[in-house]
């Protein structure tokens, strides 16, 4: 079968690293390298991946990278895949250990394949959010492809240029919509694999507030790689569910970066009282006028 590389970027994690490299110990795939790029780690975490380097089971080779950003650690690791297939998981969340052996029996000539994940959050455990066959309408909305839940042929995810690394948050969810807009042939599974876990020190992060003016500037980006009536309506949907989740955390609404029809306008209006008020799921009903 194909081989693999797993990249995890490393950015003083020295407290999650035991437990990452004990699930990596335990991947079944034999077909397999991992990658682990040090993002200029202070806490003893560099030498702890080259220990694990010596030691481990499988090819292991670590790398560093001193500009400071998961998408900068994670291109620098794609730019030495040597493999066919290359995978990117965060050091903090709980890789399922037969997950690169069930995939890759089913893999024929597609570009990239896509799977549901779990989600913890203070301790609960639900089934992220997740449409097979998603449209790039459908990853604007409903954030489906997560970085866990992409696996890439190396050669595809090159030729659409890796990672943004101008990003500073939902750099996944921005790479899920860019890969979609590719038109690429998807494997699709319904299978969840792996454990996102959410916390204060996680790369996700959970804060709309803290992080409004990054927010902003991935939106901006994303406004200028769309194009077509469907995918520009659902970007301006999600900018009003966003809004509205800024709102009620107490933030300032960020400026639309693109522009909104009347129709979209009102349904835009009323999704963004909904979600600042707490009501879940407004992507759900955005996604039905996006069909239209």
């Amino acid at each position: 079968m194909p081989a693999v590389t797993i990249i995890i970027p490393i950015l003083n994690r020295a407290t999650f690293l035991p437990d990452l490299f004990r699930q990596l110990a335990a991947v079944t795939y034999e077909e397999l390298e991992v990658v682990l790029v040090d993002n200029g780690s202070s806490d003893g975490s560099l030498p702890m991946c080259r220990t694990f380097a010596e030691d481990a089971p499988m090819v292991v080779r670590v790398l560093e990278e001193p500009r400071r950003s998961a998408c900068c650690a994670r291109n620098r690791g794609l730019q030495d895949c040597h493999t066919e297939w290359v995978y990117f998981f965060d050091s903090d969340d709980e890789l399922t250990p037969t997950f690169l052996e069930t995939i890759m029996s089913r893999i024929g000539e597609e570009d990239m394949v896509a799977f549901p994940t779990l989600q913890n959050v203070e301790g609960r455990v639900r089934k992220r959010a997740f449409i097979a066959n998603a449209t790039p309408s459908d990853q604007l909305l409903s954030a489906t492809l997560n970085t866990a839940s992409m696996l890439f042929r190396t050669e595809f995810l090159r030729s659409i240029g890796g990672w943004n690394e101008e990003l500073g948050i939902w750099q996944d969810w921005e790479l899920g919509i860019r890969s979609l807009l590719a038109c690429p042939r998807v494997l699709w599974l319904r299978q969840p694999f792996h454990e996102i876990r959410i916390h204060a020190d996680s790369i996700t992060g959970a804060s709309y507030a803290v992080r409004r003016e990054t927010i902003h500037r991935t939106l901006e980006v994303v406004a200028g790689e769309i194009d077509g009536n469907a995918v520009c309506r659902a970007l301006a949907l999600r900018c009003y569910i966003v809004n509205g989740i800024l709102r009620r955390q107490g933030a300032r609404s960020i400026p639309m970066p693109i522009y909104a029809g009347a129709p979209t306008r009102v349904l835009g209006f009323l999704l963004g009282v909904y979600t600042r008020l707490g009501g879940r799921g407004a992507w759900r009903f955005a996604r039905l006028f996006c069909w239209r």
